[in-house]
């Protein structure tokens, strides 16, 4: 099990809190604002009511205990800023900050953030790529050229399986997972013939993604 801080109990932070409490880690959370805390407080291991640009504050816990801290202040980027950089005065081993433009982004990268998330950004991008690729139900960036995609199985694969189509190497794609009446299909995954309404995962490059959905659109 890891610990992690979440910095900022609004949406976006609160997204955070859910998926790291769902995966059973340990989790403290800090924000100004009771109410929200108050509205996640069964998600964590334990919450700070105060400000992290304040030192008394910050004083409270061991900033580097933890295996990651989470700033997720939403529009004050006065604020990110600040506590990004105490976060790193106090060796935090992993900073993980949210931006909502790509000035601000820069300056927390040198101010000593891993990784910066642009949430609206980001969001935008995927519901675009969704719209263009007919059939995809889900599209998720894995990184900047690899991608996840679920989508229905194209008609004139059915009745063949991955080991007959050379899938792989064909495409250069790998499929992870068949659904099939929205189960997994948990074995024999290159053996089992495509059924009309199955659903797969496939893995892979973004413009072999793109090419395969062209040919089958």
């Amino acid at each position: 099990m890891k610990q992690y801080l979440v910095i900022g109990a609004g949406r976006f932070g609160s997204g955070i809190i859910k998926e790291l409490h769902n995966k059973k880690q340990d989790v403290v959370v800090c924000d100004v604002n009771r109410k929200k805390l108050d509205a996640i407080d069964h998600l964590t291991t334990y919450c700070i009511i105060g400000d992290f640009r304040d030192n008394d504050v910050l004083d409270q816990i061991r900033i580097d205990e933890f295996d990651a801290v989470f700033i997720a202040i939403g529009t004050d980027a006065y604020s990110a800023i600040l506590i990004t950089k105490k976060m790193k005065d106090r060796n935090a081993k992993k900073i993980i900050a949210k931006a909502n433009n790509q000035e601000v982004g820069e300056i927390l990268y040198s101010l000593g953030a891993n990784q910066v998330v642009f949430p609206e950004e980001e969001a935008g991008k995927k519901i675009a790529r969704q719209e263009m690729m007919t059939g995809v139900i889900e599209y998720l960036a894995i990184t900047e050229n690899v991608s996840v995609i679920e989508t229905e199985v194209p008609e004139q694969l059915c009745g063949k399986t991955l080991m007959e189509l050379d899938f792989s190497r064909k495409f250069g794609l790998m499929v992870s997972l068949i659904l099939r009446n929205g189960e997994p299909l948990k074995t024999h995954l290159a053996e089992t013939p495509f059924q009309k309404g199955d659903y797969m995962l496939i893995v892979g490059d973004n413009k072999k993604i793109d090419r395969f959905k062209r040919r089958f659109s």
